[in-house]
């Protein structure tokens, strides 16, 4: 009933509110094709279906999968794939198709978003297809005013800025070859440079992923946040399944801030899967591949090209029948051999990627 509730009151004031990583972001005076997309998307989902009846209402795309840190858990590091970016004249093709639909765009992958020169232009283009935009970025491109005007201009809606402890010492050992003081620098002035234009946006979101190195920092990051005057701090739990070795090793003593919970033999407990990126959230490679979210890392499973060169584009691949095919095995529990069969959303719900969050109003 509480469903059916808010779909009647959406439909009526044609206002939604979504989530995402504890992060609000409010839409007003949705058009009816984004208001039905978005009900067909979520419809679909509620009734199992292997055929979705709309496009996705959000969709990850990645902007590049170079780095200029070297994270010991981050695919980067352990797929040692080849490098490369998301041409704009892509990127174009792909919204042109359906950003109309679109309500949200998760804008990073397993790389470093704003070392590809054209990922300003990439928000610019998005948003005017009045698209919410999210990304994130290690930190290290913002010393430069030029730059951050242009980031202000491109209209991003949110930016997660990570910073993952309050000293050198403790932000190096995770995030390796990276400068904290430059990146301290980057995001005072980025605060700054907000204030002297007179904007709201970005909101500057805080990332601290927490470990056992630096989780005895917490309060300590959270006074900081709000010294420095960002919107918000996020805390970030750490999935180890990738690099188990290392990670296990860097997984949080406090329960609070670990992302799974744990049986007497130290092993996650495994849950009912409720994911559903299937039905609404897909990924997008920078070379046009389709997966069904970015866990499938090394492209091993692709379920299609938004850029091929006969021109079949996203529509052919959503509604196709090897995404059908996925989400039937999907609803009948036949993943054990795919990446689906032990991703982190088998032990935890999507809401404990992120364990907390604190807004700081202004004043």
């Amino acid at each position: 009933m509480q469903i059916i509730l808010k779909t009647i009151k959406t439909f009526f004031t044609r206002r939604l509110v979504l989530s995402f990583d504890k992060v609000d972001f409010t839409y007003t005076h949705l058009s009816w094709k984004r208001l039905v997309n978005w009900f067909l998307a979520e419809f679909s989902y509620a009734l199992k279906s292997d055929r979705v009846w709309a496009y996705p209402t959000h969709l990850q795309v990645e902007p590049t999968n170079i780095c200029n840190l070297r994270c010991p858990l981050c695919h980067i590091v352990t797929d040692n794939k080849s490098g490369g970016y998301l041409s704009l004249e892509n990127f174009k093709k792909l919204i042109d198709e359906i950003g109309d639909y679109l309500l949200f765009l998760h804008f990073w992958g397993w790389g470093e978003p704003f070392l590809n020169k054209d990922f300003y232009s990439m928000i610019r283009y998005a948003k005017k297809k009045g698209i919410k935009i999210i990304t994130s970025t290690n930190g290290h491109f913002f010393e430069e005013e030029e730059n951050i005007d242009r980031l202000i201009d491109s209209g991003l809606d949110t930016l997660v800025f990570a910073v993952d402890g309050i000293d050198k010492g403790t932000y190096e050992t995770y995030r390796k070859n990276g400068d904290f003081e430059k990146v301290l620098r980057g995001l005072q002035l980025l605060v700054r440079r907000r204030k002297e234009r007179g904007v709201s946006l970005p909101l500057i979101n805080l990332r601290m992923l927490v470990t056992r190195h630096n989780e005895h920092q917490v309060m300590q990051m959270r006074e900081l946040a709000e010294k420095i005057g960002v919107d918000m701090l996020t805390l970030k739990t750490l999935c180890s399944f990738d690099n188990k070795t290392e990670g296990e090793t860097l997984v949080p003593c406090h329960q609070e801030y670990r992302r799974f919970e744990y049986d007497d033999k130290g092993k996650p407990v495994r849950k009912k899967n409720r994911c559903k990126k299937m039905w609404n959230h897909p990924t997008v490679y920078l070379d046009g591949t389709v997966v069904p979210c970015d866990y499938y890392t090394g492209r091993e499973f692709s379920l299609g090209n938004v850029f091929p060169t006969n021109g079949q584009g996203f529509r052919h691949v959503w509604f196709g029948k090897d995404f059908r095919q996925l989400r039937t095995r999907f609803l009948k529990d036949r993943c054990s051999d795919l990446r689906c069969g032990n991703c982190s959303m088998n032990f935890a719900d999507v809401s404990r990627c992120v364990s907390h969050a604190f807004n700081f109003p202004k004043v």
